[in-house]
């Protein structure tokens, strides 16, 4: 058993793919839409070998709060983020600010744990992790 997708429901369903499409270079592997929930729209997104499941709605509730801390995404109950894992977290944030994305968390070893890490949100406000080896720094 292995992990297929990570799902997030949004309420700007073309912004969003444009949005990891831009800032990802993600590919859309395919689109539908479920005859019994008109107001959906649904897309699997490609992000160098991880899938995200993208559905848009025109009926969007309230679901995660928006976090303006780490500590207080860690706190919330849910799926907090999803992670990319990468050769360098410095080189990758530095590509991701020069796209527009700005850094929610600043890359920092954890030793630890052996990694280091730096966060990012996206268009919606989802929290990303961006993980590699600690002699990945600069």
């Amino acid at each position: 058993m292995r992990i297929d997708h990570v799902m997030i429901s949004v309420p700007n369903y073309h912004e969003t793919l444009e949005w990891y499409q831009e800032k990802f270079d993600a590919t859309i592997e395919q689109e539908w839409t479920v005859a019994e929930l008109p107001d959906l729209q649904l897309a699997y997104l490609n992000v160098h070998g991880f899938r995200i499941e993208v559905v848009g709605t025109t009926q969007a509730r309230a679901g995660m709060p928006n976090m303006s801390d780490f500590g207080e995404a860690l706190r919330t109950t849910g799926v907090g983020h999803f992670c990319f894992r990468v050769d360098s977290v410095d080189d990758a944030i530095s590509e991701l600010n020069r796209r527009g994305v700005p850094t929610f968390i600043e890359a920092a070893d954890y030793p630890n744990i052996g990694v280091r890490v730096g966060f990012i949100k996206d268009n919606n406000g989802n929290i990303i992790e961006i993980s590699g080896s600690m002699n990945s720094a600069k």
